[in-house]
């Protein structure tokens, strides 16, 4: 069984998150995909349309400017479905993303609650629909309050960069933005606090050991996206192929244009489903931050060998 409340330094943070999934991965993935699956499908559909008709769109532009005007009038015909399909993307996406925020964040609080992974799907599914409302409020606020903050504070930091300091800055700043957000979701659904008061218990456990937060969330972002560019370099190295082979075959332009649009769509689909999905580690990093610092703060070990004792 994976220990939640110990106290990690850096190392123990990348080390034990990756522990954590060869424990329970099995279990977490099943019912993660479970959840999610369905939709993930319908955004691979929804985005692979919408993918093709950009790159179509832009690959075959006429210099003369007829695809221009041939936009604006689609565009101004067809204004009022192209609103609707957008708000109804706008609101699966949001939907979406709190179910993929929110399932990890669920998925620990049970374990803890279990001494382990004797739950299910309907369990985590049931936890969500209870705390959905304070879902919906820390997205908002999140959104609305705290994103246009952190906004400025990013511009800041870009106007820096033109005197170097801002680089280094800039580098920290997104992974301490991030920690922030996930500690403070963690707090704020796993306590009674009110949402700005989880965020100011997220920005103190961050602070307390910042450096190992920080740099371990770093470490696994850069994981994620090393992992994602080898898996996305194949189906861009086979669209290559694809193209100069069809070239020296004598194939038609609009053949290779048709297969770069192809291989560029399902390049950019499958980065966007690889992102929901890797985000679990990232997730799961910050879980084991916030059990980690509920360990350090409040000795949470002891009451959970008392809790296993009693339960054997």
């Amino acid at each position: 069984m994976f220990t939640l409340f110990k106290r990690r330094n850096f190392g123990d943070y990348v080390s034990d998150t990756f522990v954590f999934f060869k424990l329970t991965g099995k279990h977490y993935l099943k019912n993660y995909f479970t959840i999610n699956g369905a939709l993930l499908l319908i955004l691979v559909a929804a985005s692979y349309f919408l993918f093709q008709v950009y790159f179509d769109f832009f690959l075959k532009i006429d210099p003369s400017g007829n695809n221009f005007d041939y936009l604006e009038n689609y565009l101004n015909n067809n204004i009022g479905l192209i609103v609707l399909i957008a708000f109804c993307l706008l609101l699966f996406m949001i939907f979406l993303s709190m179910l993929n925020y929110a399932v990890p964040v669920i998925y620990m609080d049970l374990y803890r609650e279990k001494n382990g992974n004797d739950f299910g799907t309907k369990d985590i599914l049931s936890r969500f629909k209870t705390k959905f409302g304070q879902i919906a409020v820390f997205f908002l606020v999140t959104v609305f309050l705290i994103t246009p903050v952190l906004m400025v504070v990013f511009a800041l930091l870009f106007l820096l960069c033109f005197i170097i300091i801002g680089i280094p800055l800039l580098l920290f700043a997104i992974p301490t933005a991030f920690s922030w957000i996930t500690l403070s979701f963690f707090e704020y659904l796993n306590t009674d606090k009110g949402v700005f008061q989880s965020y100011g218990s997220g920005f103190k456990h961050l602070t307390k050991q910042y450096f190992p937060i920080v740099g371990s969330s770093m470490i696994i972002y850069i994981i994620i996206q090393v992992a994602m560019t080898v898996f996305t370099m194949i189906p861009y190295m086979l669209g290559l192929v694809s193209v100069f082979t069809g070239i020296e075959e004598g194939s038609r332009g609009t053949d290779a244009t048709s297969t770069v649009s192809i291989m560029m769509t399902m390049v950019m689909v499958f980065s966007l489903l690889m992102s929901y999905i890797l985000n679990n580690l990232l997730l799961v990093n910050q879980g084991l931050v916030y059990y980690s610092r509920q360990e350090f703060d409040e000795n949470k070990s002891a009451d959970f060998s008392i809790d296993l004792i009693g339960s054997e």
